[in-house]
């Protein structure tokens, strides 16, 4: 599975090369997962645009989300509602 990391989460990006999960920083790479902060920075899901996937690409807010509450969310490709 391909992440793309928001440029201010790169301690949750470190942590996740570590855990061996493929982490991109290219915006126009189509990727399986999106971490940003959504209530911090609500424009950075626009200009990702060309990472979405056909199939689908999760969006995880990791605001309030500990390292392995985001690895679950990876891994299961299961997220609760964000309100």
């Amino acid at each position: 599975m391909k992440v793309f990391v928001d440029k201010d989460l790169e301690h949750i990006k470190e942590q996740l090369i570590e855990r061996g999960h493929e982490i991109t920083n290219d915006k126009s790479e189509p990727c399986d997962a999106i971490l940003c902060m959504l209530k911090e920075n609500n424009s950075s899901i626009s200009n990702l645009q060309n990472s979405f996937k056909k199939e689908g690409t999760l969006i995880i807010d990791c605001g309030s989300k500990s390292i392995d509450d985001i690895e679950y969310i990876i891994n299961s490709r299961v997220y609760n509602s964000i309100f």
